[in-house]
């Protein structure tokens, strides 16, 4: 312990004695440590921390799949929910649920919170208690005792003020009179940041098999398995798809862990930013490693004399590595303080919408691996120069003319460090290009609409006063007339659901075309859209044949249906589809007309053209709650005060939420792919500054001690192009090597990265041969300036070098 505190002393003196090294080296680790717990944090929380249910790894998710028709994630039906919890023995307990969003009302005050409907089972399946009160019981979900709600524990503080009384306190939703019987603790809120949950009463036989609604949950038995539960559930489908041929043919379930199920969508990112950070950290040490190397240069001597007094090498490397142990712990201590602002800076970048990123917190998981990486990389860097540093000619060294030349093997160790630094860097430089290329290819799709000066707003109807849908179309006429009106609106419509994803609301029906039978192999999906006459002008969605709805589409006339070009070209290909007729065979008992062809309004720019169609809203008024676009002459967001306040004066208590601007909703929805790109590319930017860095003071200490030889050479003829030709030889040499070693790497990593592109193959030659010329030029210059100081040289006084 006494030699250690001794090593420890001696190191800090040490580098006192070289401030500016210490704080270069200090701050570059802190700067790569920060960034790689900052990482970590995020996927700890996200991937790696269960979720806040006892045993959260036996809670599953099950969702509807069909590959015959390419449905990969669905809901699935109330009687197929019903018949996997007879027929199962692998779980506990099974539960679906319905999210959406409900409105309380306080007088002329409402407020839109997301919830869900739940059967019975749904908060045995998650295990949670209630903060006070119960929690929903099987005998809620009977006629007549329904009218319950628990709340989450963010309404409770923020609605009712905390009111320790609130159980068996009524409140006003959905225009009815609920009463509240419970709390729940503060961060459960499954499914989608729910904050009110209701009893759902479900009966199979009044509900089709077809109508695919419910999600569902399920809890697994101790002894059973995930594989084995879906095992069973396939079992259990191919009966029920014998049984009923006609609506379950090819459907089927996809069994994971509700963690897996939230957050796989974000896995794959995750990692690859996460190994992004890991290669940043390696080219710092790469760099610390060769300061400490030409700091080894200049202590030959002082080591010299040490080994002279007796001292081993296993002392020097010991003392050298309490150095630069010394170096990593300053480093790692200062990265844990940064790590925290760098991590609000990941949440802050990410979409909104990210999984769990509201849970991002660190915990003793970080600090054991900050505490693991400080160490390693102390190990990584300190380890080659302490070996390095202890190699020492004493003989040469002691002589007064000495100059403390380490060799050439200390020379070839560096040219390694310099190769792997510019094949890491390129390795990160391919990836972030890659990303860039996708997302240019993404946003050059054309979204099929004009989003530029279109504001969006949800409307919902007054609660309890629009009861039937002769009243919800009066109500919306008068809304979309009263916005026309506003001054500076220049038109305004409304739909079912927004482009791009704008609403989480999605309806999806199947159609069969007319002279076709009635069976399920004829069976079309497409999403399905309400919407008034306006919605296509406002959006300037070109009509492609035929017309656009208006006042002669009445609940009076016959039924019509605008279908989308996708649609057109897979029922009628090469052919005019107006006139015909279309059935939406399992939710309508007649059939459309189509009246107008439309170009598609993407529901995502990633996806394949869909099928969409249109119904006029006066024809279908079920629905209570619309989205609705504005197209303002000046900034819509501007306008935003101006147009609330005209529906309300409609009514003051008409709820008004998810107020944006069509641009928002589209860069929404490229946000996803955004993040991750604009991540890596920041870790690939700082990836190639700490290269060149290191290649700029790997060439400038070839330079210094190579000053002599050079300066002969120049006594003896030698030309500037010469000595430029010596010095960056030798740096682009290596850049080759590190390019080539790059492009393996790249070409062996980037594959994985597959399902994070779009339009572009990992091994896009574009992308490759760029990135390795914009290295290779990067090395030229980095080694430039260096090599040009040596063209400054005065043979005189090289000669005299010593």
């Amino acid at each position: 312990m006494e030699t250690l505190i001794k090593d420890l002393r001696y190191g800090v003196r040490s580098l006192l004695k070289q401030p500016a090294f210490a704080l270069i080296s200090i701050a570059t680790l802190a700067l790569a440590i920060g960034a790689n717990t900052a990482m970590f944090t995020v996927v700890n929380t996200v991937l790696l921390r269960p979720l806040q249910y006892p045993e959260s790894d036996r809670v599953a998710l099950l969702e509807g799949v069909n590959p015959p028709r390419g449905i990969t994630q669905s809901a699935m039906s109330v009687p197929d929910f019903v018949d996997w919890q007879n027929q199962n023995q692998v779980f506990e307990k099974m539960a679906g649920f319905f999210p959406g969003g409900f409105i309380i009302s306080n007088g002329d005050e409402t407020e839109r919170v997301r919830g869900a409907l739940v059967t019975a089972d749904f908060f045995n399946v998650l295990r949670v208690q209630a903060l006070r009160g119960r929690l929903l019981q099987p005998d809620d979900t009977q006629p007549g005792k329904g009218d319950v709600a628990v709340i989450g524990y963010g309404l409770w503080q923020r609605r009712f003020g905390g009111d320790r009384n609130v159980v068996g306190r009524p409140a006003t939703i959905g225009g009815k009179s609920i009463t509240i019987v419970g709390v729940l603790s503060q961060g459960l809120d499954y499914p989608q940041q729910s904050e009110l949950w209701f009893p759902m009463a479900i009966d199979p036989a009044k509900d089709p098999r077809d109508n695919r609604y419910l999600q569902v949950i399920a809890r697994i038995k101790p002894d059973a398995s995930v594989p084995q539960a879906q095992a069973q559930l396939d079992i259990i489908n191919q009966r029920l798809a014998n049984g009923y041929s006609e609506t379950n043919t090819g459907w089927g379930v996809k069994v994971t862990t509700l963690q897996e199920g939230l957050v796989g969508g974000v896995r794959l990112s995750l990692l690859v930013l996460l190994g992004a950070v890991a290669f940043v950290l390696l080219i710092a040490c790469a760099n610390i490693a060769n300061l400490l190397l030409a700091r080894a240069s200049s202590r030959q001597k002082e080591i010299a004399v040490r080994s002279a007094l007796g001292a081993s090498r296993v002392r020097i490397i010991r003392q050298l590595l309490t150095e630069n142990l010394l170096l990593s712990i300053a480093g790692g201590v200062t990265g844990l303080l940064l790590s925290l602002w760098l991590t609000k800076l990941l949440v802050a970048l990410s979409p909104a919408n990210s999984p769990r990123f509201d849970e991002i917190r660190p915990d003793a998981r970080v600090l054991i691996f900050t505490v693991g990486v400080t160490l390693l990389t102390g190990l990584i860097f300190g380890l080659i120069p302490a070996v390095q540093g202890s190699r020492v000619d004493q003989l040469e060294n002691l002589k007064e003319s000495s100059r403390g030349n380490v060799g050439g093997h200390t020379n070839r160790v560096r040219g390694l460090l310099m190769i792997s630094e510019i094949a890491l860097s390129f390795v990160l430089l391919v990836g972030a290009g890659l990303l860039i290329r996708s997302f240019i290819r993404l946003r050059e799709i054309n979204a099929g609409f004009n989003a530029e000066n279109v504001l969006t707003l949800r409307l919902a109807g007054p609660p309890g006063k629009l009861r039937d849908g002769a009243q919800r179309n009066q109500f919306f006429r008068q809304a979309i007339d009263q916005l026309k009106a506003t001054p500076g609106v220049r038109s305004a419509g409304m739909v079912l659901s927004l482009p791009l994803g704008g609403d989480t609301f999605n309806v999806w029906r199947g159609v069969i075309p007319e002279g076709r039978p009635a069976v399920p192999e004829e069976d079309v999906d497409a999403a399905y859209l309400s919407a008034s006459p306006e919605y296509f002008h406002t959006l300037q969605i070109p009509l492609i044949a035929g017309r656009i709805f208006d006042d002669r589409d009445t609940d009076n006339s016959p039924k019509v249906v605008i279908i989308n070009e996708p649609m057109a070209r897979r029922l009628w290909p090469n052919q005019n589809p107006i006139g015909r007729h279309i059935a939406i065979w399992r939710d309508e008992k007649f059939s459309r007309e189509i009246v107008g062809v439309v170009g598609e309004a993407k529901a995502s720019l990633a996806d394949e053209p869909a099928p969409q169609m249109y119904v006029p809203y006066a024809q279908d008024s079920t629905w209570g709650g619309m989205s609705f676009v504005i197209r303002t002459s000046g900034d819509p967001a501007s306008m935003t005060s101006t147009i609330r306040n005209r529906i309300r004066e409609i009514d003051k208590g008409i709820p008004i939420f998810n107020v944006r601007t069509m641009n928002d909703v589209l860069a929404t929805s490229v946000a996803p792919r955004r993040a991750p790109m604009l991540l890596l590319s920041a870790f690939a930017a700082a990836a190639l500054l700490l290269a060149m860095i290191g290649i700029y003071g790997v060439t400038a200490y070839y330079v210094t001690q190579r000053t002599q030889e050079i300066g002969i050479r120049m006594a003896l003829g030698a030309q500037t192009r010469d000595v430029l030709t010596l010095v960056l030889r030798s740096g682009m040499g290596r850049s080759i090597i590190g390019v080539a070693v790059g492009l393996a790497g790249a070409i062996a990593l980037t594959r994985w990265m597959k399902t994070l592109l779009f339009g572009v193959n990992p091994t896009d030659w574009l992308t490759l041969i760029a990135v390795a010329l914009g290295v290779m030029v990067t090395t030229l210059l980095a080694c430039y300036f260096p090599a040009r100081r040596a063209t400054k040289v005065d043979p005189l006084v090289a000669l005299r070098y010593e």
